[in-house]
Order: structure tokens, then sequence, then C-alpha cells
């Protein structure tokens, strides 16, 4: 199984150490690599607007590869229907060539021939995952936000948007910055409002049923654009990834940023308040919030976690993709704060992009990320162009980030279990560039000089140059480490003008 290098948690560190005679010297420090995002490459739009339900907004195009087939769910409204929004449905057997099921399910336009699930007023879905473990009525999972509205305590399921926007100018308090509206209309009439993270089971991912009881209520924090669930094997755990506004409350309403926030539990609901797990930091500019999570798993490699969150840039008022690796799903990182998708595009430039999950395999040696690009600007009007139109982000295999030594340098790996078949690695040089490696001695404790092992040193390696994928390291023409088969080794790599994205021992 290949380990792609996103952070700097299988580098060693390096450490300063003294001899016996108080002479001080480093025990092998990384030099002259760092971590580098590498952009995506964007296909060709591979899904736009079509039918009229289609005509006014498509985005969010949430896809699972489901035995072989690409499976997709997106948020859609058209003109009719005064504007209303869908959850549609379409399907493909490539990822680029796409069929819309005539499903019948949902009236639009006075006919019911069209792939659309249901209206986001009965059931807004965000994101839909599979359930290994559920029973197959309940083998398709997924979440949705809903407003519920309370009348004096008491749930008023009359109550809906516009209405409480009406209660809000009746009022006469709306164009008054210091006050809240919304407390006022609690005051005068009674009413307020919670947002929950709704569930909803299916079968067959298009027929649902919405659970009665939500999965967590958030009080009066938003839970608007995107929100991300999944299930995790590797803790039997179910999560959720939450829109958020950090530091946001106070008498005013909401004024702060835009971030990420996480909860969860055994269970498919009673879920406990959720955490801030990824905002906007002093790295960041200060005028950068973060949008979206894109939540999704690393494929192959269970305790990878990954998130493309769209990163709202308020003083261009665009959007693009960057890129944040957990180990645990609660501590986040960022490799670099550059975009990994662009707002490039075949009409020159789109004003917001975001990603949804997840990352799939296109062939068998891409990987794509669907993402939906619109021409407007977050805080502009509508566009010419069309509003929300569906590519692929796509890398290389393991290939999202890079231990890049632009020129020289060295690093080596913290210590492994040697599994005794062959040294692989994914990597790519430069003109003139090379990699060399070597198996060493692992760096523990009480401190000692790292030594090459014998018969894997530098001076033995031959040397690796090109674009591999998964290229077999020799040393004097041999590969075997059978001999090595259970041992806690590392590995060091010497590398000049050369990438290299992962390694598998």
């Amino acid at each position: 199984m290949h380990q792609p290098f996103l952070d700097w948690y299988d580098i060693w560190a390096g450490q300063a150490c003294a001899n016996e005679n108080g002479e001080s010297w480093l025990k092998d420090p990384p030099l002259g690599v760092r971590l580098a995002v590498q952009e995506a490459r964007r296909s060709p739009v591979f899904f736009r607007a079509e039918k009229p339900w289609e005509q006014a907004r498509m985005a969010y195009p949430y896809v699972l590869l489901d035995d072989g087939l690409y499976r997709m769910w997106f948020w859609t409204s058209g003109a009719e229907e005064g504007g209303a929004r869908f959850n549609g449905y379409a399907e493909s057997r490539d990822g680029f060539e796409w069929e819309r099921p005539n499903l019948g399910l949902v009236e639009y336009g006075g006919t019911r021939a069209n792939n659309l699930l249901s209206r986001h007023s009965d059931f807004e879905i965000n994101s839909v995952f599979i359930d290994p473990h559920a029973d197959p009525e309940e083998r398709y999972k997924a979440i949705g936000p809903k407003t519920v509205f309370y009348r004096n305590g008491v749930v008023d399921a009359e109550m809906d948007w516009v209405q409480f926007r009406q209660l809000g100018a009746d009022t006469g308090t709306r164009d008054d910055p210091t006050i809240n509206t919304m407390q006022v209309v609690e005051e005068q009439f009674g009413v307020r409002r919670d947002n929950v993270v709704q569930g909803a089971v299916s079968g067959d991912g298009l027929r649902w049923t919405v659970l009665d009881t939500p999965l967590v209520n958030v009080g009066n924090s938003v839970l608007d654009t995107q929100n991300v669930a999944a299930y995790e094997p590797e803790t039997g755990e179910y999560v959720a990834y939450l829109r958020g506004m950090f530091h946001n409350e106070n008498k005013f309403g909401y004024t702060g940023r835009r971030a990420v926030r996480k909860t969860g539990g055994k269970k498919f609901g009673a879920w406990g308040p959720p955490r801030y797990v990824l905002v906007a930091d002093p790295q960041d500019h200060v005028s950068d919030d973060i949008y979206t999570p894109c939540y999704c798993h690393y494929p192959g490699v269970p305790s990878l976690h990954l998130m493309f969150p769209s990163v709202y840039h308020r003083l261009d008022s665009e959007q693009d993709v960057q890129l944040a690796v957990s180990r645990d799903g609660w501590n986040w990182v960022r490799p670099e704060r550059k975009p990994i998708i662009t707002l490039e595009s075949d009409e020159g430039r789109y004003g917001c992009i975001r990603a949804a999950p997840n990352l799939v395999p296109l062939n068998e040696e891409e990987w794509g990320l669907p993402y939906d690009g619109r021409y407007s600007r977050h805080d502009h009007g509508p566009a010419e162009l069309p509003e929300g139109e569906f590519r692929w982000a796509i890398w290389k295999r393991h290939r999202l980030v890079a231990l890049e030594a632009p020129l020289e340098g060295r690093v080596t790996t913290i210590p492994c279990v040697c599994q005794g078949g062959e040294l692989r690695l994914n990597f790519q040089t430069k003109r003139a560039g090379w990699i060399k490696v070597e198996i060493v001695t692992p760096p523990i404790e009480p401190v000692e000089s790292i030594q090459p092992l014998e018969g894997f040193s530098a001076d033995e390696a031959d040397v690796l140059a090109g674009d591999e994928l998964d290229k077999v390291v020799t040393w004097k023409g041999k590969s075997d480490l059978a001999a090595l088969k259970g041992k806690q080794v590392a590995v060091r790599l010497h590398m000049a003008r050369a990438k290299v994205f992962s390694m598998a021992i």
C-alpha cells in the first residue's frame, strides 16, 4: 500500500545531539525539501444544464463510485416552480457520459418525466454515503439542513422562511443595524427558529425516508451551502462536517468567519454539539473564510482524511479550492495556502468553484474530484454564462502533494516495518534531476547516528529518473527485501530537481 507524502507526519524531523566530548552534531535533519501542493488538471465540462429544471442553477455534484457505476446527486433549479430547488440524479459508466434516468418521483412543469428525486423543501440532500453495516433498506444514508420554527415554544409546522421574514419586516427594525431583528421577532411574536441536521435512509439511493428525529440541533447557527457526512470504518463512527460561522454569536447577529465544524458518533443520530476543526488562521489572508468542507476519505488509506475546502476571498469576491489533510479527522493542516483547483475555465475564469465528495478513480492511473463552477462572483449579480457546470479535477494516483527538492535535498522517514517485498516509489524528476534511495537504521533513542544497511546504501543504489507511478527501487540491480521482512527500518531519499509523491515498502 502506497503511503503518500501529504504532510510531515512520515518525515523524521532531525535532532540536535552532542558527543562525549561536548561537540554538537545534527541527526539527519531534512535538507532542501518542501511540501508542494500539486495543482489539478481540469477536465472538459462533463455535465451542464440541459433540462428546464436545470436552467437557473446547478451545484454540488456529489459522486459515489458504486459497484462500477458513477452515481451523482446534485442541486438544481429552473425558472418554473417559483425557482424552487430540487435534488437531481444522474449516472455514468465512465464518469464523462452521463444519463438522466426518468424516475417519475417529482412533478415539474406538469410532468413527472424527469430525473428529480425530491424538493429541497421536503428534504435537501447535502451528501450521500454508503453504510457498509446497515440493513439493505438503509444502505444509503444522506444528511441535509432544515430550519425548525417554534411559536411560543411549540413547533409551528406551517411557518416557513417567507412568513418569518415578513414578521421581521413587521417589526420595523430591519433597517436598524443596531437591533437584532430575529430577537425582536421572538419577543413580539413568540417565534424563534433552530437549525437542525436531518438524516434520511434509502435502499437504492433514489427513494428516501426522512428520519423523524434530527441527527443534531445546532440552534440558530448556520447550516447553509454544504454539509458532508460519512461512515468511518476504522472507528466505526458516523461523522459530519458542517458549515459554521466561527465566533459569530453577538447581539448583532452573524458577523463572524465561515468555518468548518465536526460532530458524529457511534449511531446515526443523537450527535453532540459540533466542534470547529478548520478555520482561517494567521497564515491566511486577513479577508479569507473557509466556505465549504468537501470532506472525503483518501483512497485506499483508511487513516488519511481529506478536505477540499472552497476558500472565500472576500475582497476579490471569489472562491477557489485548497487542500487540507488530517490523520484523525479532528486536527487538520493545509500543506500550502494555494489553490489545488484554480478558477481557470474554457471561457476564461470562474468567479466561484466548489468541490464535492468524492475522490474516485477515473481509470487505472488517474483520480478525479467533481466540482462545480459558476462565472458570477460571490457578491455580484448573475453572469451571462451558465450558473453551474460540472468538471473533474484530475490528478495521477497519490499525486495531490509532492515532497519536492527544487535543487538538491535529503530527507529520512520515521521508522516503519518492512513488509519484505520491494520498495516502490511514485516520483517525477526534471531534466538533470535524479533520486537515490537508501534503507537505513531507524532513528531511535538513545541518539545514535543513522547508518545505511549493508546492500542498500546510496553508493549501491541505482539512480532513478523520469516519471513513474510505481517504480521498483533497486540496488545494483537487486530489489528483494526478504532479508528485512518484519524489521524496523527507515528510508533516506537523496533528491535533486525531483518530486516524490508516495512510497510503499
